[in-house]
């Protein structure tokens, strides 16, 4: 295969990475703006703290698999020390530049001294952060439609792209919380968030349509269709794709949204991660065989 299980890493890892520092980014932009119980600000400085630190650790590994890829690390320096106006040159500086934030951020987080930032100079970098995750989760899906492959030529795998992607990050934020922090005031805080995350899986629903539309009417992806609907790839784009990334977490996180529990988040976050990994798994084998 073109495209390995590097290239899938990548795409899962830089997604799921950049959706989530988008996420808490934009929370955080929010969050200050309206007078918060003490507890409550403490309890988000240690959810912000940590997702900033995952999502670095992320965006790390996403690099080293892209970089890795490549298969030559002196053909990986000259990506940066002698750029060219390609696709993979924009995404390596994306994904460098958006390390680069989530770290200022990350090492913010943790300082009290001169390091701190607060007010306009915070959310001036917070919102950098934000820009630069959009960059990045786009690039995931723009990576995959310069690519030649009919499978791959259409738009709507962009937008597909940044919606799992963001998906994906949602998903990392409320795991993290969960995890961490168990049934805490800041749980009971983020029903906003899981309607985001509805929306979100939504939209992504339109999106993932569009697209298989555009591939079965293809003439030119019917090699890739074929494969699709095979028994055991269709299987993972039925159970893994529709099923664990979109409707099993779209059922549980309405139901926890309209409910006053939060007993749903781990598995409709987990089942949600590991849909976003069949989806681009399935796109990757089917469009690169």
């Amino acid at each position: 295969m073109l495209y390995g299980s590097l290239v899938i890493a990548y795409l899962f890892l830089g997604g799921t990475a950049a959706g989530a520092l988008f996420v808490i980014s934009a929370w955080s932009l929010l969050f200050r703006r309206a007078q918060r119980p003490s507890r409550l600000q403490t309890a988000f400085e240690a959810l912000r703290r940590r997702v900033y630190i995952a999502g670095v650790v992320l965006l790390v590994f996403a690099m080293v698999c892209l970089l890795w890829d490549l298969g030559n690390p002196g053909r990986a320096l000259l990506v940066f020390l002698r750029p060219h106006p390609t696709v993979i040159t924009f995404g390596a500086y994306t994904l460098a530049i958006e390390t680069l934030v989530a770290t200022l951020l990350s090492l913010v987080s943790l300082s009290q001294g001169p390091l701190s930032l607060h007010g306009r100079a915070r959310g001036t970098v917070e919102i950098l952060c934000c820009v630069g995750a959009l960059a990045t989760m786009a690039y995931t899906g723009v990576f995959l439609f310069q690519g030649g492959i009919p499978f791959w030529n259409h738009w709507s795998i962009i937008a597909l792209f940044v919606l799992s992607s963001l998906s994906s990050g949602v998903s990392v934020v409320l795991l993290i919380d969960w995890v961490t922090q168990g049934q805490s005031l800041l749980l009971r805080a983020t029903k906003p968030l899981q309607l985001c995350h509805i929306a979100c899986l939504i939209a992504e629903t339109v999106f993932l349509a569009i697209f298989s539309f555009a591939a079965f009417g293809n003439p030119s992806a019917n090699a890739s269709v074929n494969l699709l609907m095979e028994p055991n790839m269709l299987a993972i784009a039925l159970v893994g794709v529709m099923g664990a990334g979109i409707v099993a977490p779209l059922a549980l996180e309405t139901y926890s949204a309209t409910h006053k529990e939060c007993r749903t988040i781990p598995v409709s976050d987990f089942v949600c991660l590991f849909g976003g990994l069949c989806l681009r798994y399935c796109l990757i084998a089917c469009g690169a065989h």
